[in-house]
């Protein structure tokens, strides 16, 4: 069984500091992969915790005038670390958005809450040439070959995913059925295999690393979050882990301090921390998000 961290929303604003206490005492044991923003629009440090705070009350017209872009090689103090983490082997990094931003005049379905405005790749323009030349800056930037996706809000249109395959990005969520996915010789095998697992264990999620003629997918990833109960994970862990699968944690640097809905005497980091534990006593490959989806 393979096992990989993924946490979105490094960007600008994101310190080494930040990072440091939330992984600094993980990541000698499992590395992490940080996806980036790259040009990350308007204060995130701000609005990161107000829209958690406020929700669907957020003050959507002061969040769309603060609209200046900040490029992530602009915070060289936080360049220079992660490099140094990722020659350590501690960090792997992926590419998540470029601003961070959803502002198609019109979406590509019904979908108009405030979670889609952050759902850049959720999309009817067609962003292959933007996603190529974004990860080949941050490449370039952080001297790292990136080769993995995650989408904002986990969310994608077709449009957006087809944007993704084309940039040449190896995927992890998305959203999007696996019926809706390639259909050449390779993709009709790895669609016989997906239908034949739901038909046996209805129960289950497919759980290995999908490989199509371009690329790799994940298909599913188990979230933590302020309101995820451990149990929650834990199962999640043990139905992977019976068929020999492939887990991957997602969670979010900026939320680690946040006190759990149901708990308020614990924080995400604890639970983090309390899930890891678990997972020590079983026997698996703990990998980076990169190394997980090798085509």
């Amino acid at each position: 069984m393979r096992f990989a961290i993924r946490d979105d929303d490094t960007n600008f604003f994101t310190s080494p500091e930040e990072l440091e206490a939330c992984y600094g005492d993980i990541w000698n044991d499992t590395p992490v992969s940080l996806c980036l923003i790259s040009k990350v629009k308007g204060n995130w440090a701000k609005w990161v915790h107000q829209i958690y705070k406020d929700k669907q009350d957020t003050d959507w017209d002061a969040w769309t005038k603060d609209d200046t872009v900040y490029p992530i090689e602009d915070n060289a103090e936080l360049v220079s670390y992660l490099r140094e983490k990722i020659k350590e082997g501690k960090v792997d990094i992926g590419f998540h958005a470029i601003h961070h931003r959803n502002e198609d005049d019109a979406l590509p379905g019904e979908m108009n809450n405030n979670y889609v405005r952050g759902a850049e790749f959720y999309t009817g323009r067609d962003l292959t040439e933007a996603i190529k030349t974004e990860v080949a800056h941050l490449g370039n930037v952080f001297q790292y070959p990136i080769t993995v996706f995650t989408p904002p809000q986990n969310l994608l249109s077709m449009k957006g995913y087809k944007a993704v395959v084309n940039a040449g990005l190896n995927i992890c969520g998305g959203g999007l059925s696996f019926m809706k996915k390639e259909k050449d010789l390779k993709g009709i095998v790895n669609l016989s295999k997906q239908l034949t697992f739901k038909l046996m264990h209805r129960e289950s999620d497919y759980p290995y690393v999908v490989k199509y003629s371009t690329h790799a997918e994940a298909p599913y990833h188990y979230p933590l979050q302020p309101g995820t109960l451990l149990r929650t994970l834990t199962d999640a862990f043990d139905m992977v882990h019976r068929y020999n699968g492939d887990f991957i944690l997602s969670t979010h640097y900026v939320e680690f301090d946040y006190p759990m809905v149901y708990d308020e005497t614990k924080t995400m980091k604890n639970i983090m921390h309390d899930f890891l534990d678990y997972v020590s006593g079983f026997d698996v490959e703990r990998v980076s998000l990169s190394q997980l989806l090798k085509k």
